[in-house]
Order: structure tokens, then sequence, then C-alpha cells
């Protein structure tokens, strides 16, 4: 019986291409245009994480 929070089993067996992230970009593809990072205020600088406590 199912809850339905439960993950479906997947059969690692059946992939097409195993080893093969099938989820990536095409080699060669452009930057994703959603992605701006021209507009980011502090590049390099990992503000998004949670700040630490002092």
């Amino acid at each position: 019986m199912s809850t339905g929070d439960e993950r479906p089993e997947i059969d690692l067996s059946r992939d097409p291409n195993p080893g093969v992230p099938d989820h990536a970009a095409p080699e060669g593809a452009g930057l994703d245009p959603l992605i701006d990072l021209s507009r980011d205020p502090n590049p390099g600088k990992a503000d998004h994480a949670k700040p630490d406590d002092e």
C-alpha cells in the first residue's frame, strides 16, 4: 500500500544510456537565457547562503 509520498522504484537496467547524464545540455549549447549572471550584484561571492550566527 502506498502512502502517496513514496518515490517509485527506478529500474536502472532499462536505462538506454547507462552512465550518461541525459539531463545535461548538449555539447556546444549556449547559456540558459533564464540565468543572467551579468545581473549578479556580487559576482563570485556566495551571498545566497544562510548567514552565520555571530
